[in-house]
């Protein structure tokens, strides 16, 4: 089998070279011919192409543009296939055989196309590579044929298009009105699907694409033509780019399983580009859809059932079907939103899911277009909605949703000027400048979980409500909270107040610390967080809330003190204690008692410290003597914090000195414990036998 590659050329010599060095590089010998034609190249380019012994030529004389330039080539070939190939690419292992094996993998399919780094219409791939050596280990890695990566496509990129040669025969060739270039390839794929042949991306397969390199000396000209061909494109179809946008920003929300039997609605469904990529996931889906353009809906009828009328018409014409997926991306369409809330709701399985977009207003390419003095683009912006009203309208109708915003990387210069514009407006605009959209997703109203938390909220059948909620997560309950309440620190109170007045512990915190995330001022909620953590033991803890508040009301300052003369008393009783310690008053109940709530930590180490050092006689000596009991009754891990005070009290004391050095010794510090021993004064024969002991174990 043949394959004719079409290689059109003006100028850019070494993209040429480097495009034709692949191909005999990575291409089987005798499975293709080369074809090009060069549209009158002025900087060697024609000359070099002479030279070259294993390609088919056409000079021309003046530049005729791509359409042309392809239909003179294909004219001359002779292959099974048509490649057509911009010579601004570099070609990979495996790559005309996979697409190959693609192609003839299915009598329908006509076409098929691969994926690059840099091209149009969601065909490019995040990369690793930085050069194109490294380009080439990645593509060998990567060109592994496999089916599953092969995905139907309404449109195919015409960088690099694989087409069969019946399929030429049968619709024709290019269209020359599209000369000089851009919008001929997008005629061409519908022409293909139009004559029943179905286009394929091969996502199992890898090229390089500079990418626009004819265009780039020249943006306004550029700019300028693609919008005199998509003129003259929707004058022939009735379509336009937009109508083959593909939503992933919604698909990727969708989380079937691949073999499901689903049914899918698109709502605002244009010619099915979302549709079609979804039937690509899930392969038993229904799909549905609804538009308004007949053009449009011409296109995606070839493959889904489409309604042709307004959309709340076109709903009651399938008042008997159950969706599992809808899609609305057809807001400015909708004329009675609430009405349309309702319908969906009873058109929607009871766990399906709900997906819509809504286009951004305040996106900074509006802005950019005023300044430019040209028509901003407000896509399915709705003057009768914004996203407040639309979500409340979902709530209204029993559905719970969660509010997305969807924003992209944006190049350095746009960030300058988002820098700029979010400096002249309020603040917290920066965020609406650069989202592009809010992506809804809904899903129908758990009535159980509402009906539990609005008995709560309301002190009505508490008991049995929480018992319900029980069987929820504390997450999914918080999440359902701030998805359909307004009230959110309400609702998050009342739930921690319940359940601690039910004694379940693990549901208190959790609300109380979403309560203050949402509003750190509310003093009710800092009242409850006070009160619950003093019921926990934690009381310098809740003191420390209450002193967050300035300008506390009655009951924080009641609460304060209350809490203020516990915490009091609780110190008053453990300085009693540690005088009791100190001067050995029965001693053994003492000691016990103190390495108890030591070991407890109802008081921190530090605070017992400070205890000791402004409430006792000789604070170094009972410092010593606390870290001794805890050695003593192998409570280790809390020895040293008492003897390293006594150290920074004193770094002479040598009874601090020995005993930092003996128990240091028997933790195997040896090295550390020793030169504290060697730090003594005065060494009698315990110090200096301890010493030598040490010293032995370091042999």
């Amino acid at each position: 089998m043949l394959t004719s590659i079409i290689i059109l050329t003006y100028n850019n010599l070494e993209y040429t070279k480097q495009c034709l060095d692949s191909i005999r590089r990575y291409t089987e010998k005798n499975t293709y011919e080369i074809v090009i034609v060069d549209n009158h190249s002025t900087d060697g380019t024609r000359e070099w192409l002479q030279q070259q012994l294993d390609i088919k030529l056409i000079l021309n004389e003046q530049n005729l543009g791509f359409p042309k330039g392809c239909n003179q080539g294909i004219e001359l070939s002779e292959g099974d296939n048509i490649l057509l190939l911009n010579n601004d690419v570099i070609v990979t292992e495996n790559w005309l055989d996979n697409l190959v094996k693609c192609l003839y993998s299915d009598k329908a399919i006509g076409a098929v196309g691969p994926v690059t780094n840099s091209a149009a219409y969601y065909t490019a791939i995040q990369v690793p590579y930085l050069n194109i050596n490294e380009m080439h280990e990645f593509a060998r890695d990567y060109n592994k044929s496999n089916s599953n990566l092969w995905e139907e496509r309404l449109k195919l990129i015409g960088y690099c298009m694989l087409i069969k040669k019946e399929v030429v025969e049968k619709i024709g060739l290019l269209d020359e009105q599209f000369t000089p270039g851009n919008f001929e390839d997008d005629d061409y794929s519908i022409r293909i699907r139009k004559a029943g042949y179905k286009l394929i991306l091969s996502k199992d397969t890898f090229i390089h694409h500079y990418g626009s390199v004819s265009w780039r000396e020249d943006a306004n000209l550029y700019s300028k033509l693609l919008s005199d061909n998509e003129r003259k494109f929707k004058a022939k179809w009735g379509t336009s780019s937009q109508s083959y946008i593909i939503h992933h920003e919604l698909i990727n929300k969708a989380k079937f399983r691949p073999e499901e039997k689903i049914n899918i609605l698109h709502i605002g469904c244009q010619a099915g580009a979302t549709l079609l990529k979804l039937k690509n996931n899930y392969k038993n889906a229904g799909l549905y859809g609804i538009e308004t353009n007949a053009d449009e809906a011409r296109e995606a009828s070839s493959f889904a059932k489409i309604i042709v009328k307004d959309v709340e018409p076109a709903l009651n014409e399938l008042t008997n079907k159950k969706f599992d997926l809808i899609i609305v991306t057809a807001w400015d369409q909708i004329k009675h939103p609430d009405l349309f809330a309702e319908i969906l709701y009873d058109a929607l399985n009871e766990d399906g899911l709900l997906l819509s977009s809504f286009d951004n207003i305040f996106h900074y390419s509006n802005i950019l277009n005023l300044l430019q003095g040209t028509k901003p683009h407000f896509g399915n912006f709705s003057t009768d909605l914004t996203i407040e009203s639309l979500k409340d309208i979902l709530s209204e109708k029993r559905f719970s949703t969660i509010i997305t915003p969807a924003k992209i990387q944006y190049q350095e210069e746009i960030k300058r000027f988002l820098d700029l514009i979010s400096s002249l407006s309020g603040e917290g605009m920066r965020d609406k400048f650069e989202t592009t959209k809010y992506i809804f997703e809904s899903s129908k109203l758990d009535i159980t979980l509402f009906t539990s938390l609005n008995n709560i909220k309301q002190g009505t059948s508490v008991e049995e409500s929480i018992r319900v909620l029980q069987s929820y997560s504390v997450k999914k309950v918080i999440d359902f909270i701030m998805q359909n309440f307004k009230e959110h620190v309400s609702y998050l109170q009342a739930m921690a107040i319940h359940n601690f007045a039910l004694n379940n512990h693990d549901n208190v915190l959790p609300f109380l610390e979403k309560a203050y995330e949402l509003d750190n001022t509310n003093q009710d909620t800092i009242y409850n967080i006070a009160f619950i953590l003093n019921a926990y033991g934690e009381t310098k803890l809740a003191i420390k809330y209450l002193n967050s508040v300035h300008n506390k009301d009655a009951q924080l300052e009641e609460l304060l003190e209350e809490l203020l003369e516990a915490e009091k008393e609780k110190n008053q009783e453990l300085i009693f204690l540690l005088r009791r310690v100190e001067h050995a008053i029965t001693p053994e109940e003492s000691e016990a008692n103190l390495v108890e709530i030591i070991n407890e930590q109802a008081n921190t180490e530090d605070e017992i410290i400070d205890l000791i050092k402004t409430n006792t006689v000789h604070p170094e000596e009972m410092l010593n003597k606390v870290g001794i009991i805890l050695f003593e009754r192998q409570s280790y891990e809390n020895v040293l914090p008492f003897l390293n005070a006594a150290f920074e009290m004193n770094k002479t004391n040598d009874d601090t000195l020995f005993n930092l050095g003996f128990i240091l010794s028997e933790f195997g510090e040896y090295r550390l414990g020793l030169s504290y021993l060697e730090s003594i004064k005065n060494k009698d024969q315990d110090v200096t036998q301890l010493i030598c002991n040490i010293k032995g174990a370091l042999v």
